[in-house]
């Protein structure tokens, strides 16, 4: 994982003469969505026991949901990579590789929740529908406006730029031709998103 973080032409370099292994970088998927589905967890510690993981089957919803979403998004990622440059395996373990970064940034998210857990007033979820509008909205309010979900919002971008010049190198060993459109889509896709995230904020 430092040679890719630190050395990634090398990298990409060596493993261009290696069979790919797409279900081995898939792990750098899976523990990013570990590892950032925890910071969200360890941050809201403090707030109301019915909004986190206290027992036992809240902790196996943990961690089905991890797996999921670990595949589905590293599924989508390398369809299009697959999709775009015909890279077969190769174009799922390329979309593996791109999650390292985003280690990274999910263990300091991880760190800044554990230091900076969000505070706030919320009342317990209310049983009436009626009221659950209002509550959602304080909820809301309350992590919006926490040093957590700034700092991970940032850490998100840094991340997703990262990876995106990784997702570059690793396309371009393999199918050079195609990294360029690879790349711009993964950009404006997750560009995208982070204004989206601001805009919803903002609202």
């Amino acid at each position: 994982m430092i040679e890719l973080l630190l050395e990634p032409a090398k990298f990409f370099a060596r493993k261009k003469d290696e069979s790919p292994r797409p279900w081995i970088a898939y792990l750098y998927v899976l523990a990013a969505t570990a590892l950032g589905m925890l910071a969200s967890q360890l941050a809201e510690r403090n707030l109301p026991a019915n909004l986190g993981f206290s027992g036992a089957a809240e902790w196996a919803i943990y961690a089905v949901g991890t797996l999921l979403t670990s595949l589905i998004v590293w599924g989508i990622l390398g369809f299009l990579i697959h999709l775009l440059t015909g890279l077969g395996a190769r174009a799922f373990e390329i979309a593996g590789w791109a999650f390292a970064p985003a280690v990274v940034t999910s263990l300091v998210a991880v760190a800044v929740a554990a230091v900076f857990p969000i505070q706030g007033d919320i009342p317990p979820m209310p049983e009436d529908p009626a009221e659950l509008r209002d509550w959602m909205n304080t909820y809301r309010s309350v992590l919006q406006s926490s040093l957590f979900y700034q700092a991970n919002r940032v850490l998100g971008l840094l991340g997703s730029l990262w990876s995106a010049a990784l997702l570059y190198l690793g396309t371009k060993t393999f199918a050079e031709k195609r990294a360029a459109l690879v790349t711009g889509i993964y950009l404006a896709v997750t560009l995208g998103l982070f204004l989206l995230g601001l805009i919803r904020g903002w609202a």
